[in-house]
């Protein structure tokens, strides 16, 4: 019978702390015991193991989110936590990917009408669709400068995502860019989102004000409630039809009462009633915040552009 052969580490020593080692972990600061000699395979295992945490945690995180409502919040309260990804980080990548798939569902119009995007369609070959593309660019400029000398009516873009809208300031007008206004309100309505969520805790606080739960519970299932929200309405940017909106919506509400009456644990004539209040009461805080949102990102826009 063949003796399995001890395990040889890469070092003696931790070299992030100095503490001597014969484990794959450093006892002290938590390192792995491994060469740590820059090479670009080991930057980019550090960079999925680090940054993103590729591991089982986060299938099993993505899998009890999505099939056991309220579950990963229970999970957290009670200390079981290494096992799960925490709820900030779920959070922050589910409405960072919305944002972002979102803003740029914004500007793919304005690629998809260009000139070159076109030519390639055709062509299929990316040299001649650039040499087209940029002998149509001057073609149309020549145009533009021949016309605007017999016409002092301006030009206007063919492409809609960069068309111009009236935004009105006390008693003044100004012009601003469709594509510009949609993607900072995109940016500003994200960072509100995340302001949201303290005042979701709160309302939840005061619905179940009699369960003796710290604020900072209710806040963990806040968390985890948006962070299912953003992942469904990932979605409705992907796909783009109204019939998923309202799949959207249907299952976010049916999640909401699931997730409410799993983690709080009350009769359903008492959680339906909350979440019904607690509707209501978000609701009035998204209009709020949106139309402050949208004050801001015009304002902001204009500042801008005067400046």
């Amino acid at each position: 019978m063949n003796k399995q052969k001890p395990r040889i580490y890469a070092n003696t020593h931790c070299l992030n702390c100095g503490t001597k080692l014969d484990t794959q972990f450093c006892p002290q600061c938590g390192q792995k015991n491994k060469d740590y000699r820059l090479s670009f395979k080991d930057l980019f295992s550090d960079f999925l193991e680090e940054i993103l945490d590729v591991d089982s945690r986060v299938l099993r995180s993505l899998r009890m989110l999505f099939t056991r409502p309220g579950f990963l919040t229970t999970e957290y309260i009670k200390g079981r936590r290494i096992s799960y990804l925490p709820p900030v980080r779920i959070y922050l990548v589910a409405s960072i990917l919305f944002f972002l798939m979102l803003s740029l569902n914004t500007l793919i119009p304005s690629f998809q009408n260009s000139n070159f995007f076109k030519e390639l369609s055709k062509t299929g070959d990316i040299d001649e669709a650039l040499n087209n593309a940029m002998e149509s660019q001057v073609q149309t400029l020549t145009g533009e400068q021949l016309e605007s000398e017999d016409s002092d009516l301006p030009q206007m873009d063919p492409d809609s995502s960069s068309s111009g809208m009236a935004v009105t300031v006390g008693e003044n007008q100004f012009d601003v860019q469709q594509r510009d206004f949609l993607v900072n309100f995109s940016d500003n309505f994200a960072k509100m989102m995340f302001l949201l969520l303290p005042v979701a805790a709160l309302q939840l606080k005061l619905l179940y004000w009699r369960r003796k739960k710290l604020y900072i519970e209710h806040l963990i299932f806040s968390l985890h409630v948006h962070a299912f929200i953003f992942s469904l309405l990932i979605l409705t940017v992907i796909l783009d039809f109204k019939l998923v909106m309202w799949v959207v919506i249907l299952a976010s509400l049916v999640y909401l009462y699931l997730a409410m009456k799993n983690y709080y644990k009350q009769s359903h004539p008492k959680t339906f009633t909350k979440m019904l209040l607690l509707l209501f009461s978000y609701g009035l805080a998204i209009m709020l915040v949106m139309t402050l949102t949208l004050v801001a990102t015009a304002i902001g826009l204009v500042l801008s552009n005067s400046g």
